[in-house]
């Protein structure tokens, strides 16, 4: 396990659970960036979205999320993984809400930034993930 992660994560995800979700601020996708941006102190580049409805006609003009996210994590730096590990990034298949970004947790647990706080699950199916180091 990614000891190293642990502390700054488990800071990172309280400070979610205390903020209100903001689209384009804290969503799902400027959420999990800005961990990204943490984890290696420099800026992560994605489309700015300032609604709900702004940020899901730039994903369907990117034909899905994780289009949206795979060219930009790319020219980042941070490469697909198969088996993510603490602290990776991904998107993952609701079903319900259809895909979603967030951090991947030990014991295959996913954070996801909904507009009502921090939603801890076990993905059904994990579209792309990304390794954060």
């Amino acid at each position: 396990m990614r000891t190293d992660l642990v502390e700054p994560l488990l800071a990172f995800l309280e400070a979610a659970q205390e903020s209100e979700c903001v689209w384009g601020v804290s969503d799902c996708t400027r959420w999990a960036a800005d961990w990204v941006e943490q984890v290696h102190s420099r800026s992560l580049e994605l489309p700015h979205w300032s609604s709900r409805d702004e940020a899901h006609r730039r994903i369907e003009i990117a034909g899905s999320l994780e289009r949206l996210w795979s060219g930009r994590l790319a020219v980042f730096g941070l490469f697909e993984t198969g088996r993510p590990q603490l602290g990776d990034v991904g998107v993952i298949d609701t079903g319900r809400y259809g895909q979603v970004g967030g951090i991947f947790l030990h014991g295959e647990y996913f954070a996801w930034r909904a507009e009502t706080g921090v939603a801890f699950l076990v993905p059904r199916v994990i579209v792309k993930a990304w390794s954060i180091l």
